[in-house]
């Protein structure tokens, strides 16, 4: 990635690789198609449900899908992956012209974040809450013993990809149950990563609304409508490609309502 026209870094972690285009739009999608701005996506779980491999891959590929799907009509778009190492753990990443995915891979905590039996019943939350002794990722790739270990992972990721870039903020998923209820503990686990980072007054933060996001009343424009639709569609269909797997099965009438939905944010 060339850091020539590039001036700021847009940083969005999440639990789930769906996540960022269900209750972070238009701003992914905004930030994706800037030029100038340097777009990093963390995924810090699986998402696998319990399921086997192939579930999470096809994930992977639908977020994948979903950025290029917006890449496309601007610019060729030129790919790179591999694993780069932070904190001694090789982590695994995509990128795409001005954005990098990092996949973390660590187990889906369900959720409640009591886990799955596929994984050991681990989960970031009991991590967190010192009651498990380690978690590891579902590749088998790297583990982490403490909640510190951890974080000092994801700290090392955020500042050395803006390390030469002074203007940088940080989305996420809101862990505070009163402004967010009802949300996945992932989602409130990886929230609490975020807050717990000694960084973390450093930067501007975005925190969204979950799950409960169809509450809301704010609908999108046309523009965004079109885009955020599109969006899930991409990822939807790469997911279904690969592993015949509907996500809309789930619920039909949760997901559209999500995909209708402007994101509801606070900015700190």
């Amino acid at each position: 990635m060339s850091s020539e026209r590039l001036t700021k870094t847009a940083f969005y972690v999440v639990a789930h690789a769906d996540d960022w285009q269900l209750f972070m739009q238009p701003n992914t999608y905004r930030d994706l198609v800037d030029s100038s701005c340097k777009v990093i996506i963390i995924i810090t779980t699986a998402g696998d449900a319990g399921f086997v491999e192939k579930f999470w891959q096809a994930r992977e590929e639908g977020t994948k899908s979903s950025i290029k799907f917006c890449l496309a009509p601007l610019t060729a778009i030129s790919e790179v992956s591999g694993e780069k190492e932070f904190n001694g753990r090789p982590i695994n990443y995509w990128t795409a012209n001005n954005c990098t995915c990092y996949f973390l891979r660590l187990p889906d905590g369900n959720l409640d974040g009591t886990g799955f039996s596929r994984y050991g019943y681990q989960s970031l939350g009991k991590l967190k809450a010192g009651e498990i002794k380690k978690i590891s990722a579902v590749d088998n790739s790297t583990s982490y013993s403490t909640w510190a270990d951890f974080l000092s992972t994801l700290q090392m990721i955020i500042e050395q990809e803006s390390a030469e870039l002074d203007e940088r903020i940080i989305h996420y998923l809101n862990p505070d149950r009163t402004a967010n209820p009802n949300d996945h503990k992932d989602h409130t686990s990886t929230g609490h990563a975020i807050q717990d980072l000694p960084l973390i007054t450093q930067l501007p933060q975005a925190l969204y609304v979950g799950y409960s996001l169809n509450k809301y009343n704010g609908d999108l424009d046309k523009e965004g409508l079109f885009w955020k639709v599109a969006m899930f569609s991409a990822y939807e269909k790469a997911v279904y490609d690969s592993i015949g797997y509907s996500t809309l099965r789930e619920s039909i009438g949760t997901y559209s309502r999500w995909c209708t939905c402007k994101a509801h944010y606070i900015l700190n």
